[in-house]
């Protein structure tokens, strides 16, 4: 807890000045080939791949992109930057030249160093330059989930997760001589969703919960595809879904503890006959991916989802909020929404799609957390209060949301401060 808490101070103040930049709502992009977003966090961290010649990277509003190294999907090996909800830590998979493979890691902001996690203990083995990967980071940072290649089949990978102080072990596969994977996790570590392949070669919906395998079926009894992300509360899962040829698909959206799959309709209009829902905030209330033919989600049309709008164009949610963007661009995914619902990043160009790039959108929070006093105005008063809070123990100043009060509960409410109020 030491080591975490230097850490943590360390890079409290970049993570104060990157969320104070932003008080109002603001559009931002990151320039063409360096990186695309798979994940922001709620201070206004991007992280990713693809870009500075396979690497990862992290962007902020005040130093731009920038690499960390790492070796982001490509040439047989998988993997995202994901990133946690204080920014402090993001997935991925990385070389270690002192066994010559490639192994499930996580990189630490403050020391702007990678810690590679190696295979899975007894089972484990190196198919082509891989033994693990890693595809996702829970919310407080200390668990990171992905995929494991095991000795017990000719090429079978287990779903794993990595924890702080217990190491990687695999969450196993329900189908004997199949794969699985996990794609995302919960913000305690308690909740992973991914795929589990079966029989027929589909990539059918998976939850682990504490562990335990349950597969998701749609409303019609048949298979729900590859699940892509779960809410930090472990409530909601939400993935992708195929349609015909000439029919749009409707994606969804899964209450783990009732087991109700719930159907999120495509576009109104654009809709096509791939739709995947890849970003989701903390409670499961938004929900943003994009939907496209064939090819890559790059080519695509990106929406957001929530309860009130149902499902609409990136563009007009945008304009909603009162965010201005160029005019003519085109928004081609959504691939990341910070837990706090404050952040989206994605996919998108102006002009040709060979321009293709990062944006990202600050759209402002409400209510403002750091008003303690609800005097709608951020002052020494809310300071004080807040002081007062933790120093009683009233979790209201659980600011990170992990039950506890810690150190990180002072970090994100200067961040909420530093935020402002819409």
């Amino acid at each position: 807890m030491q080591s975490r808490t230097i850490q943590a101070i360390a890079s409290a103040a970049i993570i104060v000045s990157i969320a104070g930049l932003t008080s109002a709502q603001e559009f931002f992009t990151i320039p063409v080939g360096q990186g695309l977003a798979d994940d922001v966090s709620n201070t206004g961290v991007v992280s990713g791949s693809t870009g500075f010649g396979g690497q990862y990277f992290m962007w902020t509003p005040t130093t731009g992109s920038m690499p960390i190294g790492g070796v982001s999907p490509g040439g047989g090996v998988g993997g995202q930057g994901k990133i946690s909800s204080d920014g402090l830590f993001i997935s991925g998979t990385t070389f270690n030249p002192a066994q010559s493979w490639h192994e499930v890691s996580r990189y630490d902001v403050a020391a702007g160093q990678w810690t590679g996690f190696g295979m899975i203990p007894g089972i484990g083995r190196q198919i082509d330059a891989e033994v693990t990967s890693g595809w996702a980071i829970s919310g407080d940072g200390r668990h990171v989930v992905g995929l494991g290649w095991t000795t017990l089949g000719t090429a079978d990978a287990h779903a794993i997760q990595w924890t702080e102080g217990q190491g990687v072990v695999s969450l196993g596969s329900a189908t004997v001589g199949r794969s699985s994977r996990a794609n995302g996790v919960n913000r305690d570590g308690t909740v992973v969703v991914g795929w589990q392949d079966v029989e027929t070669g589909f990539r059918q919906a998976a939850v682990w919960v504490d562990g335990v395998q349950e597969l998701i079926f749609d409303l019609d009894g048949n298979p729900a595809s590859e699940a892509f992300d779960v809410s930090d509360d472990g409530v909601w899962a939400t993935g992708i879904a195929f349609g015909g040829f000439f029919e749009p698909a409707n994606t969804w959206r899964y209450n783990i503890e009732t087991g109700t799959y719930i159907t999120i309709p495509n576009l109104t209009a654009g809709g096509e006959s791939r739709m995947g829902a890849a970003a989701i905030n903390s409670d499961g209330t938004l929900i943003g991916g994009g939907t496209w033919g064939f090819g890559p989600a790059t080519f695509g049309r990106g929406f957001i989802w929530s309860e009130a709008t149902g499902t609409i164009p990136v563009a007009d949610f945008l304009t909603s909020k009162g965010v201005d963007f160029p005019a003519g661009y085109t928004f081609s995914f959504v691939s990341a929404i910070s837990a706090d619902g404050n952040w989206i990043a994605g996919w998108g160009y102006l002009g040709s799609l060979a321009n293709t790039q990062t944006w990202v959108a600050f759209i402002g929070g409400s209510p403002c957390p750091a008003d303690i006093d609800g005097d709608g105005e951020l002052t020494l008063f809310d300071f004080l209060a807040f002081q007062n809070l933790f120093a009683t123990g009233d979790l209201a100043a659980d600011f990170d949301g992990d039950g506890e009060l810690t150190l990180f509960d002072f970090l994100e409410f200067q961040n909420q401060f530093a935020l402002g109020c819409d």
